[in-house]
């Protein structure tokens, strides 16, 4: 299988990275409007390959996305310190509306899956977008609450003391300000979360709670003051 992923930045490199090492595809291709930078990182990355998965990875324009399969879309500007989701959201729509013709023009059969924040909404418009373009609204997906709800899952591991591998919870609506957290639905170890803790006698269950939500919600604002990005 052909991957691309358009836009080599922290994010799109880092889901390259992964693909590498999960041994996903067999082809991975990286598009970058700063062309020094998708050669570097695609360099980068297949030098790990021998530690990895047999996978081809290198960079090129849009006509190197003919017969992808999948495409990721990580085009974009950054989320910068105390800035929120939805003030990306000007910039990142001009970006989208220049990208995703662009990649559809090589790639109509590829089903896009859109990384790029504020990503619900990236999401809606990379679907009108192809729209336009004649491909159906139904191949473009977004990365969704997926980050939020692994957050969700590795605090509650952490303060109930087991495996988060073993923790099933979700976040739901928007990844931004406006998520929930479906403390209801969550579980440990197949056991009701409410059940656990007060079989391990958890003091302070709703500071707990209290303190995942807040730490959950402003995750990014967090990591982003300290690293720059999240990716």
């Amino acid at each position: 299988m052909k991957v691309g992923i358009v836009g080599s930045g922290f994010v799109g490199a880092t889901a390259a990275y992964a693909l590498v090492m999960q041994g996903i595809g067999r082809h991975v291709v990286l598009v970058d409007k700063n062309t020094d930078r998708a050669a570097a990182e695609a360099n980068d990355i297949a030098h790990a390959v021998p530690f990895a998965s047999p996978i081809n990875v290198r960079s090129g324009g849009y006509s190197d996305l003919a017969g992808c399969r999948v495409i990721v879309l990580c085009a974009g500007v950054g989320q910068k310190p105390g800035e929120s989701r939805l003030q990306l959201l000007q910039r990142n729509a001009e970006v989208f509306r220049e990208v995703v013709p662009a990649v559809l023009k090589h790639a109509p059969e590829a089903v896009l899956v859109v990384a790029t924040n504020p990503v619900d909404v990236m999401t809606h418009l990379a679907a009108r977008f192809a729209s336009d373009c004649g491909v159906p609204a139904g191949r473009v997906l977004g990365s969704g609450t997926t980050l939020d709800t692994a957050r969700f899952r590795s605090l509650l591991g952490e303060y109930c003391g087991v495996d988060s591998r073993h923790v099933h919870a979700y976040v739901i609506r928007e990844h931004g300000d406006s998520e929930v957290l479906t403390w209801s639905l969550a579980t440990v170890g197949g056991m009701p979360l409410a059940d656990f803790a007060r079989m391990r006698a958890m003091d302070r269950p709703d500071d707990i709670r209290n303190d995942i939500d807040t730490r959950v919600r402003g995750a990014a604002y967090t990591i982003i003051s300290g690293k720059g990005a999240t990716y």
